[in-house]
């Protein structure tokens, strides 16, 4: 079976694939249990979990940590009544409802009722999940009895080191680009504008852009090697995470979808990762 997001990798996490599994934000210490579908379900729209299953909505439906009548998010990041998924002339619209923490689409953040296309990504809080607006009919899905147990922070095995996040690209000769950032003043996130492409970023895409970019400029005197590197803790202590208790893992996932977004926006794979050097801009910006 196929992917339901993405419809190009095999679906292995339910009704995902590996790659759009990755994409979804979830904390590490949340069960499958934490999530409860209370509502009566009757469209053929559906919302997939990070387990890759579907839940399906009703024409109105409340998301929240007291969802009633709803999907219950059991989860500290969750406010009581969160958000609002419903459907009007045909169309899908999701609102916040002056959540704590906040409802984003797509990594950017929304303050009003806002359009919903298929496979787009729906932050509530710390959790994501995909909307898919016709899914008609879908396999079960049988969660593997390991994922069910909750795990103390104490018994977690070392995090693995992602491949595509810790390649590591050596070489010197790097290229100078011409680089605009763009950051509108009521936030909301940015654009960045490279090699003559624009691309709208989410607000710590931008900051994690921006901290590398001003770090490459100011660096002019270091060799092209070394040149430009900013350290992982700097970037965990330093960027405007929407999570209380920022970790390495919650970066590495920041950094993988940010090359994501270069690459689908056509501008390349810009983030290099080296080895006890951090990460940095593979581009000298030019003035």
């Amino acid at each position: 079976m196929w992917c339901v997001v993405c419809d190009m990798g095999e679906a292995t996490a339910g009704l995902l694939c590996e790659e759009c599994q990755d994409e979804l934000a979830r904390p590490d210490e949340i069960v499958p249990e934490q999530i409860v579908d209370q509502g009566a379900g009757g469209t053929d729209a559906v919302l997939v979990d990070p387990w890759g299953r579907p839940w399906r909505l009703d024409a109105r439906m409340l998301v929240g940590r007291d969802a009633s009548a709803g999907l219950m998010i059991i989860e500290r990041s969750i406010s009581r009544h969160h958000a609002q998924l419903g459907l009007a002339d045909d169309a899908w619209l999701v609102r916040d409802l002056g959540s704590a923490n906040g409802t984003t689409l797509n990594d950017l953040a929304i303050t009003e009722p806002t359009p919903l296309r298929r496979g787009d990504r729906v932050g509530f809080g710390s959790i994501g999940l995909y909307f898919l607006d016709r899914a008609g009919a879908l396999p079960p899905v049988e969660l593997d009895p390991a994922v069910r147990a909750t795990v103390r922070p104490e018994d977690r095995e070392p995090a693995v080191v992602e491949d595509e996040v810790e390649r590591e690209i050596t070489n010197v000769g790097l290229p100078a680009l011409r680089i605009r950032l763009h950051e509108p003043s009521g936030g909301g996130g940015g654009f960045l504008e490279i090699r003559n492409r624009r691309v709208q970023v989410s607000d710590i895409q931008f900051a994690l852009v921006k901290t590398l970019h001003d770090r490459m400029a100011a660096e002019v005197h270091q060799p092209d090697l070394v040149r430009g590197f900013v350290r992982s803790s700097e970037l965990v202590s330093a960027l405007p995470w929407d999570t209380h208790d920022p970790l390495e893992a919650n970066l590495k996932q920041l950094v993988r979808r940010t090359r994501r977004a270069l690459i689908k926006a056509e501008i390349g794979d810009l983030i290099e990762a080296r080895q006890r050097f951090g990460y940095r801009l593979r581009a000298i910006p030019k003035p």
